[in-house]
């Protein structure tokens, strides 16, 4: 097995993987968003369009597209950003702590920030969504 086929296989491994943390974050955020204690209804317009959008961004990347790292990158922060906010306007209202929505979104945000690590440090997939040279056919 060549070099250019073990660095394929390593880069569609870390694509699963990335998957399997954007669907769990999306279980949560999806639990987040439809609790009963939150009075937010923008979260769960949010929680629609980032499993919307991340999956169409990762069948991009599946496919190779180079630009599709960058803005898997910036969907996810923007993600972050976004279910912070309305976890601290909640957190914010209530009088009580309301561990149980705080952990749901926690856990979400954790998942997120764990699928940025091997967009951003592994090096097989970023060679496998380079341009593509007239040997890699």
């Amino acid at each position: 097995m060549s070099h250019a086929s073990r660095r394929k296989i390593r880069a569609r491994i870390w694509l699963c993987v990335i998957l399997l943390l954007t669907t769990g974050a999306h279980y949560y955020f999806y639990r987040f968003s439809v609790d009963r204690l939150n009075t937010y209804p923008i979260a769960q317009g949010i929680t629609f369009g980032c499993v919307l959008w991340t999956t169409v961004v990762w069948g991009a990347m599946w496919l190779r597209y180079n630009w599709a790292r960058y803005l898997m990158v910036a969907l996810l922060c923007l993600a972050i950003i976004s279910f912070s906010w309305i976890a601290l306007l909640i957190r914010g209202e209530s009088m009580n702590p309301l561990p149980e929505l705080t952990r749901l979104v926690v856990y979400g945000l954790m998942l997120y920030a764990v699928a940025l690590i091997p967009l951003g440090a592994s090096h097989a997939l970023r060679s496998y969504l380079a341009p593509r040279t007239a040997g890699d056919r």
